[in-house]
This record gives C-alpha cells, structure tokens and sequence, in this order.
C-alpha cells in the first residue's frame, strides 16, 4: 500500500509538471504511459517484498522488510509534506 500511495502521488505530481522522475527505468516507463509507470513500479516492488516474504525466517529479511516499509513511510510522509507546500502556495 505505501508502495501504491508512493507512485500515486508521484504520477500526480508529474502529471502537473511540478516533479521530475530521476530514476532512468522509471523515467523511460511514464514517458511510454503513466499506466506502463504504475505497473512496473509496483510489480517490483511487490515481487521483492514477495521474495523476502518468501525468506522471512530469515533475520535479514526481516530487517530489510522492516527497513523498506520505513523507508516508504519517509518517503509517503514527505509527498504529503510536498502537497501541503504546493497547496498553501497555490501551486498546482
């Protein structure tokens, strides 16, 4: 879900021309279609959470479970803080 939350806003954001993709697979799919953006992002997302799903016994994959969803927290968080901004200034 945060993975969802995280390209949904990105895709907003570059839909309204006020972000930029940086990263070069990423980049190449939404300028094929926002579609082929949102299906790529979340399919590898998904096939690696299923991979470490799949060694959760594992210390190490629980960690970098633990580590991933912190991280997209971090990142959804600061979409959220980007939103506020561009709200309150009227950009958008």
């Amino acid at each position: 879900m945060l993975n969802l939350l995280d390209g949904l806003f990105t895709l907003t954001f570059l839909q309204l021309e006020v972000a930029e993709e940086l990263n070069p697979l990423m980049r190449v799919a939404y300028e094929h279609s926002p579609l082929a953006f949102m299906a790529i992002k979340v399919t590898i997302v998904s096939l690696g959470l299923t991979l470490l799903c799949l060694h959760r016994s594992m210390r190490l994959s629980q960690r970098a479970i633990q580590a991933g969803a912190a991280l997209y927290v971090l990142i959804d968080v600061y979409h959220l803080a980007f939103l506020a901004h561009m709200c309150h200034r009227g950009i958008g």
